[in-house]
């Protein structure tokens, strides 16, 4: 080994040394790289067999790049393992965590419920060292009484200010109320009006507390928190009073009855003063440094007392709950099952609420992590009662329920829900309904259009405040949903993806909305623009629709499912799901579809085509294969015709083949007239002229024709009759009910005039009485003549 070594000590020695001698600093810099291995794997293999100090002396003469170079050498080297090393220990790394979690909480439980002989005494303890008071010689008579006195000048200045203003007040009550603006501003005045009261009380109970005290520091922190906790019950009661008003139901706002209003504040009259009661013992459990233990018991008792109250207070008061959420769901005109589906989800929700809310304060507590209860008790009302007030309040400002109805007009419109796309057709009455009959009138388009967008701005409402609700509790827990990092990821989170969620199909349904819109109101038009159809009108088909009533129920469609997919899509990327395998599957699916699915795509490709053609459009009577009825509606791959007989026909596009259309442009239709051989054909032809001049006057009549009634002249012969026809063009769908008037006519003509119809006749010639003998004779000399042939013929042989 030794001639190794002393090779390594001459290359060393002979580098440093050209090192050293170079003349220039770019020709010792170039004989120090060209001393040094070329490439990072040699560089690696001459630094294995060396010692520390070998390593150092050789990297210290490589330039920076070939540093750099050996490093990211090592590093693609050593990443794999490292990685899979480090996956394995997260794994692990997890398992541990939450095993010596799981024993903390033993740990800790154990040690918390070890103490539950001394809560008692250890928070009486406490409180004698603290106040320098002893219970045993009336020291909690003394803290009761002075108490009480500060309560009790406070409440007498509270009761001088509301006699001093109760003038004012009523004053204030019995003034009118008409509008909307006007019940808030009596429902802010009242909440004033309370605060100013609290703020008097907590102005004498100071007061007092101040012109009696000695400088005893222990006391005034303690007299402090006790006058914290009375003014924050106080000032939540009023809020929600605030909210229900039960002895004001002209002011109310929030669709709870009276009997609600009364049980909803007086349950959270109690509760809110359990909760500040016990959060009062914890906090000064804090401020007389109770021994931790002894603490934590306290708290966990109370936490668990107070989820056991508020969960037995709602389900108490689960069937008012219900009742107001189904009187606010109803007001949007929603389905009785939607109604009763987001009662019970109101209270699923504020159940889990107060769960999970719950678990999370013992874990907390139990473990020593920071946890605010009344964060938590302010992130419920946010959610579960300012929520659905704050969308009461902005439904009932915004949306006005004086909709005055335009004069009515005949016509039919077609009204879409921006939820599913249903596309409903109402009947509009010319004349409008009587006094009291208002049942039986057909909307009024504009009302339509009125009811529709209140609708609408009712869901965007509903929407836009939920998503401000959720943003409110975020920041009311102390969650940062725009932030890269939280103390609570779980919670921004989730509160992030509802938001974005929210959001997202927000932009999406306002989107939809004034789309659905605007064909509404081109539809509208178009239908408009038709003629009105007459109720007694004959034959298979009704009024035909222009192309736009045709290509925009279909347009519509599309649009939505578009948006639905584009929403769908968007708000995976914002939960973080990476939407490009979903879209590459997707073309993978749809290249399936189109090999697997020929008839599908034959049945979508037929429909495009013929829709780009114009073949056939809404309401227009057609003929394919031997089907023929009128066009009802279009959908992806079929089409369905109504039969004159009531019949339905879906048929697919792929399989229309040739197409007669019946209604379009105009219509030419033949009549044909049986008359006798006597008949005076010039006179029938003045006849039919005659008539069709009389019905191209016709008011009603005239309009629907394009060249009039006129006779076409004898066309056909048969052996009893004269075939005469006559023709007129109108437009399409008219000719039923012109036909119906052309034969009246005629057949009153042909009355008046002497001329009569040829029926059908078959001639049998039947032999008369007279000549049976002649006729017996010939057929007897037939016979005869026969006979003599056939023995003539039979001799012969």
């Amino acid at each position: 080994m030794w001639p190794l070594a002393f090779l390594r000590c001459a290359a060393i020695w002979v580098a440093l040394a050209l090192g050293c001698t170079g003349s220039l600093a770019a020709g010792g810099s170039d004989t120090a790289a060209a001393a040094a291995p070329t490439t990072p794997q040699a560089t690696a293999a001459e630094l294995a067999p060396l010692s520390s100090q070998e390593r150092a002396a050789l990297i210290g003469r490589m330039t920076d790049a070939q540093s750099r170079d050996l490093l990211l050498y090592y590093l693609s080297q050593n990443a794999p393992a490292a990685a899979a090393s480090a996956q394995g220990h997260a794994a692990a790394l997890s398992m541990k965590v939450l095993q010596e979690t799981g024993t903390a909480l033993r740990v800790n439980l154990e040690a918390v419920l070890s103490k539950f002989g001394q809560l008692i005494g250890d928070y009486v303890g406490k409180m004698e060292e603290k106040l320098r008071v002893s219970v045993g010689a009336g020291g909690i008579l003394y803290i009761v009484g002075t108490l009480l006195g500060l309560t009790l000048v406070g409440g007498l200045l509270e009761l001088g200010y509301r006699y001093a203003t109760r003038t004012m007040v009523a004053r204030y009550e019995s003034a009118p109320i008409e509008t909307v603006r006007q019940k808030m501003t009596r429902a802010l005045g009242q909440l004033v009006h309370g605060l100013g009261a609290i703020a008097v009380f907590a102005a004498g109970f100071i007061g007092t507390f101040l012109a009696v005290w000695q400088g005893d520091v222990p006391r005034r922190d303690f007299l402090i928190v006790v006058l914290l906790a009375i003014v924050v019950t106080r000032v939540t009661v009023a809020l929600i009073r605030f909210v229900f008003l039960p002895n004001h139901t002209g002011w109310r706002i929030m669709p709870a009855d009276d009997e609600a209003a009364a049980h909803f504040v007086r349950g959270t009259r109690r509760q809110v003063t359990l909760g500040i009661v016990l959060l009062l013992i914890g906090t000064l459990g804090r401020m007389w440094e109770v021994e931790n233990d002894v603490w934590r018991l306290g708290s966990l008792l109370g936490a668990i007392v107070f989820a056991l109250s508020y969960g037995l207070f709602l389900w108490r008061y689960r069937r008012h709950a219900l009742r107001t959420v189904e009187a606010a769901v109803e007001g949007i005109n929603a389905p009785r099952w939607a109604s009763g589906a987001a009662g019970w989800t109101w209270y699923a929700l504020a159940v889990t609420y107060v769960i999970v809310a719950t678990l999370l304060g013992i874990y907390a507590l139990l473990l020593g992590n920071t946890y605010d209860p009344l964060r938590a008790a302010a992130g419920f009302l946010v959610l579960f009662v300012l929520n659905p007030y704050a969308t009461a309040v902005c439904k009932a400002l915004f949306l006005s329920d004086n909709i005055i109805a335009a004069p009515a007009r005949p016509s039919q419109i077609f009204v879409t829900d921006p939820d599913d796309g249903e596309r409903v057709a109402m009947n509009l009455s010319s004349a409008p309904a009587e006094d009291g009959d208002a049942t039986t009138r057909a909307p009024d388009p504009e009302v339509s259009m009125a009811l529709r967008d209140k609708r609408v701005l009712s869901r965007v409402i509903s929407t836009v405040v939920l998503i401000a609700s959720l943003a409110l509790f975020a920041t009311v827990i102390g969650v940062d949903v725009f932030s890269s990092t939280n103390e609570y990821p779980i919670a921004q989170f989730v509160l992030g993806i509802l938001i974005d969620i929210g959001v997202v199909g927000l932009l999406g349904y306002v989107i939809w909305a004034l789309i659905a819109s605007w064909i509404d109101k081109k539809l509208a038009e178009e239908r408009a623009k038709a003629p009105v159809e007459e109720e007694e009108s004959e034959g298979p088909s009704a009024n035909a629709g222009t192309r736009l009533q045709t290509i925009l129920p279909l347009l519509r469609r599309t649009i939505q499912i578009v948006i639905a997919v584009m929403a769908v899509l968007v708000g995976l990327a914002a939960m973080g799901v990476n939407i490009a395998p979903l879209i590459a599957g997707a073309g993978v699916f749809g290249l399936a579809v189109g090999f697997g699915a020929q008839t599908l795509v034959k049945d979508i490709i037929s429909g495009l085509f013929f829709l780009m053609d114009d073949a056939f459009r809404i309401g227009e009577y057609i003929e394919t294969g031997g089907t023929a009825g009128t066009v009802e509606r279009f959908n992806a791959r079929s089409l369905v015709l109504r039969g004159y007989l009531g019949a339905v026909y879906t048929v697919p596009y792929g399989s229309l083949g040739m197409v007669t259309n019946f209604s379009r442009d105009w219509v030419m239709m033949k009549l044909r007239f049986r008359v006798p051989y006597d008949t005076d054909i010039d006179k029938v032809r003045k006849l039919f002229k005659k008539i069709g001049q009389e019905m191209q006057a016709d008011p009603e009549l005239g309009p629907a024709f394009l060249q009039p009634f006129k006779s076409q002249g004898v066309v056909k012969m048969d052996d009893s009759a004269f075939i005469v026809s006559g023709k007129f063009m109108t437009k399409p769908n008219q000719q039923w009910a012109i036909r119906k008037a052309v034969y009246t006519k005629v057949q009153k003509a042909f009355a008046d005039n002497g001329i009569k119809f040829a029926p059908k006749r078959v001639i049998v010639d039947v032999p008369h009485a007279d000549n049976m003998d002649d006729h017996h004779d010939a057929r007897q000399e037939q016979l005869a003549r026969a006979g003599a042939a056939v023995s003539a013929s039979e001799g012969k042989s």
